[in-house]
């Protein structure tokens, strides 16, 4: 009779929680730290329904997982060669324009550098993109550390890779970080010899290898770099210049003195520019609601609501004004505003090029995995 009972109370709790859990979901499978759980929620609660997020560290992830079939995603957020590379092999569906209420090109336009990106990289891919972030990768460094933001400031790249050189001008060793993406590391050492990041050639391979070797490195990591700058406990990285306005956000919320703020980002001229976009997979099972989050996040105040806490640039320029024009008495938004025309600085419209630093093309998968095999070996030196 007590084990009856038992079964009996199991098939309750399990209808229960089937019952509770019948709300449609949508797989986004996202980079970490890369949406603001606000804007979720609001759209969970607008629209009824479940958001499932899952993460992945590297463009290359991404992939795996899609080209895996394992798990079916409903939305993903790869970058501008990776999109090539899931387009090219049939991994993605078309993006049903007239789904988005929001998209308007003319009311409702695009920032000029994801314009710039987009015509350069994605031409023949644009019907199945929607852009998500956008922004350049640049040397992030510890303002405690004397005399190494003048030193990075002056020479760029060539502090960053030359340990004895930096030695020289500081006196003094420093904890030194590489993003441990091998696509990543591989375009930094070509961009420090003033070549083409998307070179494929074995000797632009030797001359990464070459370059990488010149530096010990106190860490390979990924989100960990910019909270050990932080923390004070790495003193240089290649990383995201989203990833040094993510923490600088965060250490806003209680230092109101951007000034007080003890780390800073330098952006060389040459260095990657990227565009992370939204995507539906071919196998997607959510595809209208899909569109549906899309849509969502292409109205300009749900876009400003989720820049507040990434730190990436907003693709939507009324984002954009929304948060640069702020003219109010809250010392947050003023510095959130002073940070974004700093580092996000809009180009003159006269310029030809409308964005800073060079996006990465799509390389075979044979070249890739030679970079992966050079990195690994630099690595274990």
């Amino acid at each position: 009779m007590q084990k009856i009972r038992l079964f009996l109370l199991l098939v309750v709790i399990v209808f229960f929680v089937s019952g509770c859990d019948s709300k449609p979901k949508l797989y986004l499978l996202n980079w970490g730290e890369y949406i603001n759980d606000e804007v979720v929620k609001n759209f969970e609660n607008e629209y009824n329904v479940k958001v499932i997020l899952s993460l992945a560290e590297s463009n290359e992830l991404f992939y795996s997982k899609l080209k895996s079939n394992t798990m079916k995603y409903d939305l993903v957020v790869p970058s501008e060669y990776m999109v090539d590379k899931m387009v090219q092999e049939n991994l993605l569906q078309k993006i049903d324009f007239t789904k988005l209420n929001n998209y308007d090109p003319v009311d409702n336009p695009y920032m000029p550098g994801v314009i710039g990106i987009q015509n350069e990289m994605f031409e023949d891919f644009k019907d199945y993109t929607v852009p998500y972030f956008w922004g350049t990768f640049g040397l992030m460094y510890n303002k405690r550390v004397n005399g190494l933001e003048n030193a990075i400031i002056t020479h760029g790249w060539k502090a960053y890779f030359e340990e004895d050189f930096l030695y020289g001008l500081l006196n003094r060793s420093i904890k030194v970080g590489m993003y441990d993406v091998p696509r990543f590391a591989y375009s930094a050492a070509l961009l420090y010899n003033n070549m083409d990041p998307n070179l494929d050639t074995n000797d632009a391979l030797t001359i990464a290898e070459q370059t990488l070797l010149k530096r010990n490195y106190a860490e390979w990591g990924t989100d960990t770099l910019k909270k050990n700058i932080m923390e004070n406990n790495l003193d240089l990285a290649f990383v995201y210049t989203g990833d040094l306005l993510d923490v600088l956000y965060t250490k806003l919320e209680t230092e109101t003195n951007i000034n007080n703020i003890m780390f800073d980002i330098y952006i060389p001229d040459n260095t990657i520019a990227f565009l992370d976009s939204f995507v539906i997979p071919k196998n997607a099972r959510n595809v209208d609601l899909a569109h549906q989050f899309i849509d969502y996040l292409l109205n300009p105040e749900n876009a400003y609501l989720n820049a507040s806490v990434v730190g990436y640039c907003t693709p939507l320029k009324k984002s954009y004004d929304m948060i640069v024009d702020y003219e109010g008495d809250d010392i947050w938004l003023t510095n959130w505003a002073y940070a974004n025309k700093k580092y996000y600085p809009l180009p003159d419209e006269n310029d030809p090029v409308q964005y800073k630093g060079v996006p990465l093309a799509n390389l075979n998968r044979e070249f890739l995995n030679k970079i992966n095999t050079m990195v690994n070996n630099v690595k274990a030196k």
